[in-house]
């Protein structure tokens, strides 16, 4: 690991370590929206999720109706599972990939930055501070322009080789966490909605609420060969599709509905996941960079307030945030057979859905960058084996983008040349 620099010890290092913090989440959202810019459509397409679950009903369309068991179940889950390989979905993997790798570049545009940022903290106040912000927006730019010209040296394209290595590992990684999730949610969607299809199929209006309730009951127990959390998301899912469909006339409408509902929650957790888990590896690559190589506890004793500021948050909002309300362990009202996890995802879930009466979508968009960020524990991946090269390429870039800046700021009034 590099040496750590010291930081000043007035509030501007607050200052500057929100500037910072603000980069690594401006260009972590930006890859995020770039690895999801096209999730939305493929997803939930004719290709995507729509095959997945046409595979698993028609898996079991020979089934006897009514007639549900462990056996369908799997039918179903093993049709799923093969339908998700063969569709659309992992298209969007390879733009996951590309997006983590996109780490080195912003990686010395925001160390650049940084640089500027903390040598302009420590220029003297001046009279009038009307051109403060104009020189702050030279200096970062004169950074980057630096930073770039050095590493396109011989040494500094070996740096940025062995960051775009890390990155690479860290790509990997991402993709296929995202992909052996997605390999088990989507299937466990598609195999719900069409066995509750068997369970309902041409029972009678007059007899329609009390099938559907026995089978939603029954949904969970066929699923009992798989673990917990497969029982559990089934559970969960049977409930939803209950409430529904308690008030449906046909069964046909019933079995509808339930597959929409299915489908754009599977859509719903794929997106969500595609983006977020882009979201979080871009963020983890940067800020490590950062505090790799900074006075480490005045970064750590401001990281959070920097966090929230940077995210529009103020400190109430951000302590709020990453509680999340979650309560500790199960109430007893709820079902033995959804495992905790499940049920704080759904309790997310809820109150995700009910800040929507009362918070903008902005500020939503906020509260989930927010969120995601702060899972992400920067200090395990800074001190990380295979990190050295994202942090030597991060110390690389300060130091050329330092001497860009102070080469700029120099030009201005006062004797800014001997300042380091």
């Amino acid at each position: 690991m590099t040496g750590r620099r010291r930081q000043p010890k007035d509030g501007s290092f607050q200052d500057t370590l929100t500037l910072t913090i603000a980069d690594a989440v401006e260009a972590a959202a930006e890859a995020a929206d770039d690895a999801g810019v096209a999730t939305y459509q493929t997803v939930p397409g004719k290709s995507g999720l729509r095959a997945v679950f046409m595979a698993a009903r028609e898996a079991v369309a020979e089934t006897e109706p009514g007639n549900i068991g462990s056996s369908v179940f799997d039918t179903a889950l093993r049709a799923a599972v093969g339908a998700v390989t063969d569709s659309s979905i992992p298209s969007n993997y390879d733009r996951m990939r590309r997006a983590v790798m996109s780490i080195p570049g912003r990686l010395i545009r925001m160390a650049a930055r940084q640089a500027a940022n903390d040598l302009f903290a420590k220029i003297p106040a001046k009279a009038g501070k009307a051109g403060d912000s104009r020189l702050l927006r030279r200096m970062r730019a004169a950074a980057v322009r630096a930073a770039k010209v050095r590493l396109g040296r011989d040494d500094g394209i070996a740096a940025v080789r062995a960051a775009t290595d890390g990155a690479r590992d860290i790509a990997d990684r991402t993709v296929q966490m995202t992909s052996e999730i997605v390999l088990i949610g989507a299937p466990v969607h598609a195999a719900t909605a069409a066995v509750f299809g068997v369970a309902i199929q041409g029972v009678q209006p007059a007899n329609l609420a009390e099938a559907i309730r026995e089978a939603c009951e029954d949904l969970p127990e066929v699923a009992r060969r798989h673990d917990d959390l497969v029982v559990g998301f089934v559970a969960a899912l049977s409930a939803m599709i209950a409430a529904d469909a308690e008030y449906r006339r046909k069964y046909q409408t019933a079995v509808r509905g339930a597959e929409k509902l299915s489908l754009n929650e599977a859509a719903d957790q794929i997106v969500n996941m595609i983006t977020d888990n882009t979201f979080e590896a871009v963020y983890m690559a940067l800020v490590a960079g950062a505090y790799a190589t900074s006075d480490g506890s005045a970064f750590e004793s401001g990281y959070g307030g920097a966090l929230a500021r940077a995210c529009g948050l103020n400190p109430r909002q951000s302590r709020q945030a990453g509680m999340g309300g979650i309560p500790d362990g199960i109430p007893p009202d709820v079902e033995d057979g959804i495992p905790e996890e499940v049920f704080q995802e759904l309790h997310q879930r809820l109150s995700g859905t009910m800040e929507w009466l009362f918070a903008s979508e902005a500020e939503l968009a906020r509260q989930r960058r927010f969120k995601n960020a702060l899972d992400v524990d920067y200090k395990a991946a800074a001190s990380g084996r295979r990190m050295g090269g994202i942090v030597h390429l991060y110390e690389v870039a300060y130091r050329a983008g330092y001497e860009g800046a102070r080469a700029t700021a120099a030009k201005e009034p006062g004797d800014l040349r001997r300042r380091r």
